[in-house]
């Protein structure tokens, strides 16, 4: 129990950290059509964390209760196709259904998404590998 909460809190820390230095610092934002900045004014950080913890739990569920990943290359890796496919699908509907974000966009979600996720996913591994249940 005690690697899994330190693996929630260490795989949110890269999942917001990085999340911050993508979207907020550089800019990268998958939102990029022209009605984006008339609905985006402000940034709320306690829901945006609450769902970092929440992306952190649904990796380490399926890490260690499915596919058994202990290791930084292999969640990695499953934190890449999972970043890359949450970041796809949610823009896509996003695409489908507004003006908010073009198909760049759409893009740009599933590359800063799936290294994110990638980051996340190897940290989470590790955790679940490298600290002893007691």
């Amino acid at each position: 129990m005690k690697n899994k909460i330190l693996a929630i809190i260490c795989g949110t820390v890269a999942l917001f950290g990085l999340g911050y230095l993508i979207y907020v610092v550089l800019g990268l934002n998958a939102l990029n059509g022209p009605e984006a900045a008339a609905v985006f004014t402000k940034l709320e950080l306690a829901p945006i964390i609450l769902m970092e913890v929440l992306y952190a739990t649904l990796m380490i569920i399926i890490f260690s209760k499915w596919t058994q990943i202990k290791t930084f290359s292999e969640g990695a890796f499953a934190g890449l196709i999972m970043g890359a496919f949450i970041g796809g699908c949610s823009t896509l509907e996003v695409f489908a259904t507004s003006e908010l974000v073009n198909l760049t966009g759409v893009l740009m979600a599933v590359g800063t998404f799936g290294v994110r996720f990638a980051v996340a996913g190897g940290v989470i591994g590790w955790f679940l590998g490298n600290t002893k249940e007691k």
